[in-house]
């Protein structure tokens, strides 16, 4: 189980300066218990640029200097807590990438080799560690590679995965060289992993020249998204939209 956070942004800035202290604070807080693995994205001229790390993001020096320094105009951010026996390890550590996108996912997926029936021998190739999250990434990254748009992607992994085996949360975000695409897809009756009944609710604001979405626990002033609904963010333009999962059917 995991925590996400997203943003673009107009101008290139460091994640403090973005957040703000205090937020950038209580974010980091977060990794007490979300503490086996931090990963972080940015947009690059014709991809994306990863760096993570199998240990704690609130005693990691490494990422308190990249929250502080590295300016960027879109990334994602991931607090890892290892599930289901899942192991700690870079290999296992969000965000997964092929270098074109970077991909982070809270929720689980029972069994992660359920999800092995989606995916060419060629994806099974790729993969370098255990989990569920690697799976659903390289399942994405294969329906982008066969021609679909990142929306169409991620619906279409999570309509298979839904049909194919049970999970209790499929929620995303994808980094594009151009996009920032947030994802939010639950079983509205699984079994919760986290007493927090809001776990699972994924949320955004948008304020000045900034666009952030990130998962619950931290921060004020967001708008929440429903079940199935899919928040895309345009980077350089921030111009952004909501396509409701109640328009595609999916159960609130």
């Amino acid at each position: 189980m995991c925590r996400l956070l997203g943003w673009t942004t107009r101008e290139p800035t460091t994640l403090r300066d973005l957040l703000g202290s205090d937020d950038l604070a209580d974010f980091t807080e977060l990794s007490v218990k979300h503490g086996d693995g931090w990963g972080v994205a940015r947009t690059r001229r014709r991809g994306v640029a990863v760096r993570k790390s199998a240990d704690a993001a609130r005693t990691s020096a490494e990422f308190a200097r990249w929250a502080h320094r590295r300016r960027t105009d879109s990334g994602i951010a991931h607090l890892r807590w290892a599930t289901m026996g899942l192991g700690i390890g870079t290999e296992n550590t969000h965000p997964f990438t092929d270098r074109r996108i970077a991909f982070a996912h809270n929720g689980s997926i029972r069994p992660p080799a359920a999800l092995d029936e989606l995916l060419s021998e060629r994806s099974q190739r790729r993969r370098r560690g255990t989990t569920d999250s690697e799976r659903y990434f390289l399942a994405v990254a294969e329906r982008l590679r066969d021609g679909a748009t990142p929306a169409e992607a991620l619906r279409t992994t999570a309509d298979e995965i839904a049909a194919a085996t049970s999970f209790t949360s499929l929620n995303c975000l994808l980094l594009t060289a151009d996009e920032l695409h947030a994802f939010c897809r639950f079983d509205p009756d699984g079994e919760l992993e986290d007493r927090d009944p809001e776990y699972y609710t994924l949320r955004y604001r948008i304020a000045g020249d900034a666009v952030v979405v990130s998962s619950s626990g931290w921060g004020r002033d967001w708008q929440e998204l429903g079940n199935g609904d899919l928040l895309t963010v345009r980077r350089r333009t921030l111009d952004t939209s909501v396509v409701a999962g109640a328009d595609l059917g999916v159960p609130s």
